[in-house]
């Protein structure tokens, strides 16, 4: 068992794809060596960074611009001047080999960003500096990068301890149908090419390459996160018809793309994308859905030791909404803090980070920061249908500052004759009961409220959806959350502004027939979930939901409400009973 990390169902032979650790020796070098041994480093660093350009200029030829920056960043590590000066100094100060001196240096930058056990997006990030240090290294000792393309069986699925970003595009695509590895999550960037080369992957399956042997024939199941190691004649048949009929769902489901989302009397309803990197950009926006309900943007501000520039930012946000145009994509400010801690800010550990220096708070405490961020969203606005989203919201004073801000670089972009969309919409995430009881007061200065149900769930009934003593206790259907949804959707539509989802719970069957009951105008959630979703919608009518939605408020337990919701499903066969 272990982490879904690409969807898909794969069998076929084991490629074991096994590198060897890392062996570095250390020797002295004659003092009047050093200056040749330095010559030799920075020689192999030029060396790397042309071959990291080839390998961005082939994977965004082959999977788009923002996978390909995976390799740009490689470069930007590589030209970092204080990582080459340092392992310079050690040469110097040591005389000891280049090889010897680049290990140690790097080492320490991976060992700081490891040393987190709870920031697992960090810990993922380790592998491209573990991949630029393999790749120095093997220049250093006179090596070329090996091809696996000669040694692949056909249809063969890559078993390994760990896959690098490199190790992932030179994979040949018409031999390997599937990737699996003991470590990694689904933010890792095998991950992540994985699914942009549309190939199933199972990561964080721990002592997997223990398990198989060159030549085994293995099940991936990318769904699960499971692989099923020499499964009998039985087993394969029944993957096999569970594959085919996949594809017929998918077939079915792809005839429904060219549809709108609305109910069976007509009543519309948007389904958006959440999205959390740039890399995810270009394949997301091949999906057939009505915009972006939530672009995360912490992620371009964790794991470096810098903050992103304007221009950074603004390049990321300007590919995100030409991307999508003319359909509209909401950009979210950073959200750190809570389970995404900064090395930067986070420097002493919060006693209940949930409940401490996060999200809006830490923005309107850095305004340098944050303005940088308003500046370059707003300059992507010029470049299609650009919406802003405050995050974690809770008082009407927190809301008027950062408006207040955002005029003011309204002002400097005039200033500076930079475009930008003056009509750009402005809205706020509800996701506490405390921004709920004031949706009243913070909807006249919105323009949209976009409900947060991870956050909302969470603060509602006082449980860590991440602690495993009380996460079965997590019940996005429990009555309580249900009505302050409906508050929240009466409030913003008095005010008449719209009401959007963008938690978890928008992609939930039982759950998205009672938000559309309540109102809700528009649902957020992963691309894979939008088809199915669509099919659902498409099968009852506004007023069923409706119904739904109000038998639900009179139910006094989350038991309750998914029993209502289920017996409507039945009555009008969605369902079978």
């Amino acid at each position: 068992d272990g982490i879904a990390g690409s969807p898909g169902i794969a069998i076929g032979p084991v490629y074991l794809h096994a590198k060897s650790d890392i062996w570095v020796e250390s020797h002295e070098i004659a003092a009047d060596g050093v200056e040749s041994e330095i010559a030799r480093f920075r020689t192999a660093i030029e060396q790397v960074i042309e071959q990291r350009r080839e390998l961005q200029r082939g994977t965004k030829q082959k999977l788009g611009n923002s996978q390909s920056r995976i390799f740009e960043a490689h470069v930007v590590v590589l030209q970092d001047q204080e990582l080459i000066g340092r392992t310079e100094d050690l040469i110097r100060a040591e005389r000891r080999n280049a090889d010897y001196c680049f290990y140690v240096t790097l080492q320490g930058y991976v060992e700081i960003i490891t040393q987190d056990e709870n920031d697992q997006y960090l810990r993922e990030r380790a592998s491209d500096l573990e991949d630029v240090r393999a790749a120095v290294l093997e220049r250093l000792s006179g090596g070329t990068p090996d091809s696996a393309a000669d040694l692949l069986y056909d249809q063969s699925i890559v078993v390994a301890h760990g896959l690098t970003p490199s190790d992932t595009v030179r994979m040949p695509t018409d031999k390997v149908v599937g990737f699996v590895t003991d470590t990694g999550g689904a933010t890792s960037h095998a991950s992540i090419l994985a699914r942009s080369m549309g190939i199933p992957a199972v990561v964080g399956c721990a002592g997997a390459t223990a398990a198989v042997a060159p030549g085994d024939v293995i099940i991936l199941d990318g769904y699960s996160g499971r692989i099923y190691v020499d499964p009998d004649e039985a087993l394969r048949e029944q993957v096999e018809q569970w594959r085919a009929r996949l594809a017929e769902r998918a077939d079915a489901l792809n005839t429904l793309s060219a549809l709108p989302a609305e109910t069976a009397d007509g009543h519309r309803v948007d389904l958006e994308l959440n999205i959390e990197l740039p890399e995810e950009i270009d394949r997301a926006s091949q999906c057939p859905s009505d915009g972006v309900g939530l672009f995360r943007t912490e992620f371009l501000f964790l794991a470096r030791s810098d903050w992103p520039s304007e221009e950074e930012q603004y390049s990321v946000y300007s590919e995100l909404a030409e991307a999508f145009a003319p359909r509209p994509v909401t950009i979210r400010t950073m959200d750190v803090g809570g389970d995404k801690l900064s090395k930067r800010l986070h420097v002493k550990p919060e006693s209940n980070p949930f409940l401490g220096w996060r999200a809006i708070r830490i923005s309107l405490a850095q305004p340098e920061l944050f303005r940088t961020q308003l500046r370059a969203i707003l300059r992507a606005s010029a470049h299609g249908n650009v919406k802003l989203m405050y995050p974690l919201v809770t008082t009407l004073d927190e809301l008027l500052q950062a408006n207040e801000h955002l005029v003011s670089c309204r002002a400097e972009l005039d200033s500076a004759g930079l475009a930008y969309d003056p009509d750009m919409s402005v809205g706020a995430m509800v996701e506490t009961p405390a921004a709920v009881a004031i949706a009243d007061k913070l909807a006249p200065h919105c323009d949209f409220f976009s409900i947060g149900t991870n956050d909302l769930v969470q603060y509602t009934l006082a449980v860590d959806r991440n602690n495993e003593h009380v996460a079965a206790m997590y019940d996005s259907t429990h009555p309580a959350v249900i009505r302050l949804i409906a508050q929240t959707v009466q409030a913003g539509h008095d005010a008449g502004i719209e009401v959007f989802v963008c938690g978890e719970m928008a992609h939930e069957p039982v759950a998205a027939m009672l938000l559309v009951g309540l109102g809700v105008d528009g649902l957020s959630m992963a691309p894979g979930g939008i088809p199915e979703l669509k099919q659902l919608i498409r099968q009852f009518s506004i007023e069923d939901a409706r119904l739904v939605a109000r038998g639900a408020m009179e139910e006094s337990t989350g038991e309750g409400v998914r029993n209502l919701v289920k017996h409507a499903f039945i009555e009008r066969g969605i369902l079978a009973a």
